[in-house]
């Protein structure tokens, strides 16, 4: 397995400025979202109790700037999707490339020993599998993985002691 991964990483390490690009943007794009429920709890904070005391000028205001991360946030999300959508269909071009290479250099003799209905549909489908992970699954650990801690980094930021009634 390691020697799967190191192979996958030398076709990767081809793109890693478009790599990086898409870690900032995903990075970016989960951090922005993070900050909504942040000015939400300010648009809240807004709100007093009792009747006629809304500043509604702040409560807008504060919505605004959700709106504004929100879509900022979205249009990060969708670029970095694309890119990565990008990369994984150059990745993919290129290990087609390859297996076809190998294939040619093969004997006529291992034709002969195996179906090659088997040979296309394994290949194919591992392939496959490369592209789906490479577009979908390593983002998704990514995104996952950024909007924990940047979820914790804000819940530390609003109220430390309620992190630790939280965490306890």
């Amino acid at each position: 397995q390691k020697h799967v991964i190191l192979r996958l990483g030398s076709y990767l390490a081809h793109y890693k400025f478009l790599l990086g690009l898409a870690f900032l943007m995903t990075t970016a794009g989960n951090l922005l979202a993070l900050v909504g429920p942040m000015l939400s709890g300010w648009a809240v904070d807004a709100i007093q109790p009792g009747a006629g005391r809304v500043d509604f000028d702040r409560v807008f205001f504060f919505a605004r700037w959700m709106i504004f991360f929100y879509v900022i946030s979205a249009v990060f999300s969708y670029l970095q999707s694309v890119l990565m959508v990008t990369i994984s269909r150059k990745v993919v071009y290129q290990m087609r490339r390859d297996v076809f290479d190998r294939l040619l250099a093969l004997p006529v003799g291992y034709f002969d020993r195996h179906q090659t209905g088997d040979m296309i549909s394994r290949i194919s489908y591992d392939i496959d599998l490369v592209n789906e992970s490479l577009s979908h699954d390593l983002v998704q650990m990514l995104t996952t993985v950024i909007t924990v801690a940047g979820a914790l980094a804000m819940m530390v930021a609003i109220s430390p002691p309620l992190v630790l009634v939280f965490v306890f």
